[in-house]
């Protein structure tokens, strides 16, 4: 496949991409995403400049209370400033959002501040500041591209793999909401994709620099983003190609000069964010106080206390619908079935690929270190407020989001290990694209009948006509980006079932060549000596 083909078909894919993210963005009702009512509450706050209190004193605007639990049609809709002059002041609600640093809300306030948000109705707000998300997460397909031609060193696997995003749909509904996790989102992605990279044979000061902008932003949006530090200097201690097999050739970082790359990516990140975390640790006694911790019911345990097994059947249960999709406000879930399948097979996979000998196990194993950090931390922390409020509450599926390139290079490089015939990774190819598909329009379509059609499945007058009265753009901005995803999708399906109709050339090249790929420039390959930059260059 040459170089030019690969580019026009990724474009396609990431087309299909923003499509679905669109989708998304302006057929969710306003408020309509998780948590979002508390996201644009903090952003207007900011953007109104009343402060950033502690965890747990912040207390939702009046006005964005009243339009919540009123919502009106789109012609009915008042500016921000008359709807601010008619509701003034707070309402007793708490904003959970202020137990995190607020730097995504000070970048949105500043997007309204942009648009005179005031002048404006305020679906007019919430509608930027889903777009200023979209634009965030737009090139993931091509960061997870980039990451596993790295590992694969195979240009068809690498294509197939940005597909694994359509087949979480409920990745595109967080991410095209108004939600500090699309930056999140986007930082983690460029962190496991240069930190494959560096596990690969990167030696340069520009991918070590990319790092520490990569943990320095994450940890400065949310305390999950803390746990980057350590992963990075697992990366680095770890760094090392490791398809040389003769430990007195291995062309390891020297032990010094790790540690000074990852100095610098601790160092940047303690620099910008670290007072935040001791100022909180100081006053609140922990790193991330439960803001609602004030204003929840502790329920009675059952008959014989905490349920270790009751805990851990709902962690699945919420973890996982929440990932793949339980669309709205975590609402409108996805066939128990499919998602369980989902889940277990790709499990299954990993585990089943680990008996096979397989090029990159080594640099997959490491950068699944990150999502397992997530899943840990989530855990603790679901475990905490268990123990706390007696409810097991397991529906934080899109933490996982940020390490979802490291998900998807597993199961490409676990896939690539169990199916080795020709004839079954075509096949497997061509399922993978049209059964993403499939997924990410079925949640499309779950999405639209929990929205619009009272839960019924189905397309009628009456649900569109509310559509068009109720959505932030109307129908035909919705119509365009449906049509975007229908197009770029199928024509990203039959440019992939091409493909994989046309016998590899480059089956027999060992896994370990250093042939270089020209015409990619997100691409290089692993390479035995440092990388050097000319200072003239």
């Amino acid at each position: 496949m040459t170089a030019r083909r690969e580019w026009f078909v990724l474009g396609t894919i990431t087309v299909a991409w923003l499509g679905l993210l669109l989708g998304f963005a302006l057929l969710t009702p306003a408020f309509g995403a998780p948590d979002e009512p508390a996201h644009v509450d903090a952003a207007f706050r900011l953007a109104l400049g009343l402060g950033w209190p502690h965890g747990g004193e912040m207390h939702y605007l009046a006005a964005i209370r009243q339009i919540v639990e009123h919502p009106v049609p789109a012609v009915d809709r008042p500016t921000v400033d008359a709807l601010l002059a008619a509701v003034p002041g707070d309402s007793p609600a708490i904003d959970p959002m202020s137990q995190n640093p607020p730097t995504y809300w000070l970048v949105a306030a500043g997007i309204l501040r942009l648009i005179r948000f005031g002048a404006h109705d305020w679906a007019t707000s919430v509608l930027v500041l889903r777009l200023f998300d979209v634009v965030l997460v737009t090139a993931l397909p091509v960061l997870v591209w980039a990451t596993v031609r790295r590992v694969t060193r195979s240009p068809r696997t690498a294509l197939v793999a940005p597909l694994l995003l359509f087949a979480v749909p409920q990745l595109a509904q967080v991410a095209a909401g108004v939600t500090s996790w699309a930056p999140m989102i986007l930082l983690g992605a460029v962190l496991v994709w240069l930190s494959v990279r560096v596990l690969t044979g990167d030696r340069s000061w520009w991918t070590t620099a990319g790092l520490a902008v990569a943990v320095t932003g994450l940890a400065a949006i949310s305390a999950l983003g803390l746990l980057a530090v350590p992963f990075v200097v697992l990366v680095f201690a770890l760094a090392r190609d490791d398809r040389d097999r003769d430990r007195d050739q291995r062309t390891a970082r020297p032990w010094r000069r790790s540690a000074l790359h990852a100095g610098v990516v601790v160092v940047a990140a303690a620099a910008v964010s670290g007072w935040w975390w001791v100022r909180t640790l100081l006053v609140s006694g922990t790193l991330l106080p439960d803001a609602l911790r004030g204003v929840t019911t502790v329920q009675p345990y059952p008959s014989g206390g905490a349920n270790p097994g009751a805990f851990a059947g709902r962690q699945w249960d919420g973890l996982t619908a929440s990932f793949f999709g339980d669309f709205g406000a975590n609402q409108w879930p996805l066939p128990p079935m499919v998602v369980d399948a989902l889940a277990i097979i790709g499990l299954v996979a990993l585990g089943w690929s680990y008996a096979r000998r397989g090029a990159g196990r080594r640099v997959m194993t490491i950068a699944l270190v990150w999502p397992a950090l997530v899943v840990v931390a989530t855990l603790a922390y679901n475990w905490r407020n268990y123990l706390g409020t007696h409810q097991g509450n397991g529906l934080q599926g899109r933490f996982l989001f940020v390490a979802v390139v490291a998900l998807v290079l597993s199961q490409a490089v676990a896939w690539r290990a169990l199916v080795v015939r020709p004839e079954l990774r075509r096949r497997l190819a061509r399922i993978a694209a049209v059964g993403s598909f499939a997924i990410a329009l079925y949640g499309l379509g779950i999405a639209y009948r929990g929205a619009w059609e009272n839960v019924q499945f189905r397309v009628t007058p009456g649900g569109l006509s509310a559509m068009a009265g109720g959505s932030l753009a109307g129908p035909l901005p919705i119509a365009l980006a449906g049509v975007l995803f229908l197009a770029a999708a199928v024509a990203a399906a039959v440019f992939v079932w091409r493909a994989a109709a046309v016998p590899s050339t480059t089956a027999a090249v060992p896994s370990t060549t250093t042939t270089p790929v020209t015409g990619l420039p997100l691409e290089s390959p692993p390479t035995h000596e440092p990388t050097v930059r000319k200072e003239n260059s």
